[in-house]
């Protein structure tokens, strides 16, 4: 066993499919990515809860973002597609990008600019405190209260109170809600938040850069490892266990920032940052190591493969890639622009404002979310066996749709731990529709082969990214503006108005549930059988071994 990063050595027979410790090493290799992906999420959160910064400024900062991201994709895709070095297309990249993100990262959260508007956790940990405190003295003089409110109306039963004027404070209009957030980045009203804004949005470009340099040959590796109908499934069910096993922490990211024991949510995400490097770059180091790229060497040396824009419209014209495509997008679209609606309805309706007890709740909800997902990953591979994985994917989503119609009834601040219900249905779901369509689109590459003659996992997963991004691009613009347009507002904390809440608990359960039910459209008739695919490979086999004639 090699003790160092070594050169790449193609197996004897490179349409066998890798061997089950290679498959596992694969796998081990994505916790860096995994645990970083995160900062993207608990962002905006973060800066919401921590700075009362208007949520449309900070999904401004993801657009763009992932506007960049969209472009850098396929250009790392062409680059890692057409590259021949000694260690392989894809390993010398996987290792630049994963520690050049973690070491990044850290640095962010070290050098963030802070000042005394960013609360401290103590001062959490005592208005959770003093909450608890209020919330018992009211349970236990609620007897004595209810007695004297019974001897007061048997001695004045003529008497009616009279009713208090309501005073209706005027709320800004949707558009001029989404103005102020875009005029917060150039008003000089808060230079703070300005500040932190911009240095945020850079960030977010460098980190990106990162991630494009890491995951594109990432990806693209792991439709080489097995070439397989089922071997495919096997691959992304291993990637999938490993991250949702380091998902199980995603959950409890934002208590963990909040605890006392740093002096505010900044600090605890350096610390954060350092764990990832501490487990993530060893995890990367172990996996460019001793995982071998395996196609390459089989395709036609004279076929340079098309050039990078005529790639990427070879890319999107591909039908089948079309629909795997809305797949993802869509339903990636449905439940990102409505998700985050759920955190704001558990911190300031569930638990009236208390963060920490919000974060608690959410953390172990996610944890159970982690859990069931992890535990049906076997399922989920046998279901795909032997069902073919387009029937199993369209169990997965019906699954997934009762779940999140089940929210509007089982997330309420009378009973809050009855959101515990909501993984068996809802994470199962998602769980199936991410292992199930990455096994898809790595045999949309061999009929892509079939097409051109040339091997080009990166692209596809670069275009798919580029293309996807376009479309979501706005999607973090459309979070902020559906949390506005229900009329939540950051500065009232728990007094929202009632028939804000509603439209909250419409936004984050009944609409998404109806739109999920669409994604089945793109199922109808999948061509893309076991059967096929069986053709597909033997004509590619056919085909591979008349160049290797033709070059000996």
């Amino acid at each position: 066993m090699a003790s160092q990063f070594s050169p790449n050595k193609a197996p004897t027979d490179p349409e066998q499919d890798a061997p089950l410790k290679e498959i596992i090493l694969y796998a081990v290799g994505n916790i860096e990515a995994s645990l970083a992906n995160q900062f993207y999420s608990l962002m905006q959160i973060l800066m919401v809860v921590a700075l009362s910064m208007n949520p449309i400024l900070l999904g401004l900062i993801i657009a763009i973002k992932t506007a960049w991201d969209g472009i850098t994709d396929p250009i790392m895709a062409q680059i890692t597609d057409h590259s021949r070095t000694r260690w392989g297309r894809r390993r010398p990249y996987i290792l630049v990008g994963g520690v050049g993100r973690v070491l990044l990262l850290i640095a962010v959260f070290a050098f963030f600019p802070q000042d005394g508007q960013i609360k401290s956790n103590k001062e959490y940990a005592v208005e959770k405190a003093a909450q608890e405190a209020a919330h018992s003295s009211v349970e236990a003089n609620v007897p004595q209260e209810s007695q004297g409110t019974d001897q007061a109306s048997s001695q004045h039963t003529d008497e009616k109170p009279k009713p208090l004027p309501s005073i209706k404070k005027q709320k800004p209009k949707l558009l001029d809600q989404i103005k102020n957030g875009l005029h917060a980045l150039v008003s000089s009203e808060n230079s703070y938040h300005q500040k932190v804004t911009l240095y945020l949005l850079v960030a977010c470009i460098l980190i990106t850069t990162f991630t494009t340099i890491n995951s594109v040959p990432y990806y693209a590796l792991g439709i080489e490892l097995c070439p397989s109908y089922d071997g495919r499934t096997r691959v992304v069910t291993y990637r999938a266990f490993v991250d949702k096993l380091m998902g199980l922490l995603g959950p409890w990211i934002l208590p963990f920032c909040l605890l006392p024991v740093f002096t505010n949510v900044i600090d605890g995400m350096l610390w954060y940052a350092i764990l990832i490097a501490v487990i993530g770059i060893p995890s990367t180091v172990l996996m460019v190591t001793y995982t071998r790229e395996r196609l390459a060497k089989t395709m036609d040396k004279k076929n340079r493969g098309p050039g990078l824009f005529k790639s990427i419209w070879l890319t999107a014209s591909n039908i089948h890639f079309l629909k795997i495509l809305f797949l993802y997008q869509f339903i990636g679209a449905t439940n990102g622009i409505f998700i985050q609606i759920g955190t704001f309805l558990t911190i300031y309706w569930v638990f009236k404002g208390d963060a920490l007890a919000g974060g608690v709740l959410s953390g172990y909800a996610g944890t159970l979310g982690m859990a069931l997902a992890l535990m049906s990953l076997p399922l989920i591979n046998w279901a795909c066996r032997k069902l073919q994985k387009h029937r199993a994917l369209r169990y997965g989503i019906i699954w997934m749709t009762i779940g999140t119609a089940l929210k509007w009834f089982l997330v309420s601040p009378d009973h809050p731990y009855t959101q515990l219900l909501l993984p068996f249905f809802f994470s199962i779901g998602i769980s199936s529709v991410y292992t199930i369509l990455p096994t898809m689109m790595a045999d949309v590459t061999d009929i892509d082969e079939l097409n051109t003659g040339f091997r080009r996992e990166g692209m596809f997963g670069a275009v798919m990214a580029f293309l996807g991004k376009i479309i979501s691009t706005i999607q973090p613009l459309l979070a902020g503006v559906v949390l506005v347009a229900a009329g939540f507002d950051a500065s009232l904390g728990a007094d929202q108005a009632p028939e804000t809440i509603f439209r909250m608990r419409l936004m984050f359960s009944i609409i998404p549930a109806s739109l999920l039910l669409l994604a089945l459209l793109a199922l109808w008739r999948y061509p893309l059988t076991r059967e096929r695919m069986a053709e597909v490979k033997a004509m590619l086999q056919e085909r591979r071994i008349r160049n290797t004639e033709a070059e000996s």
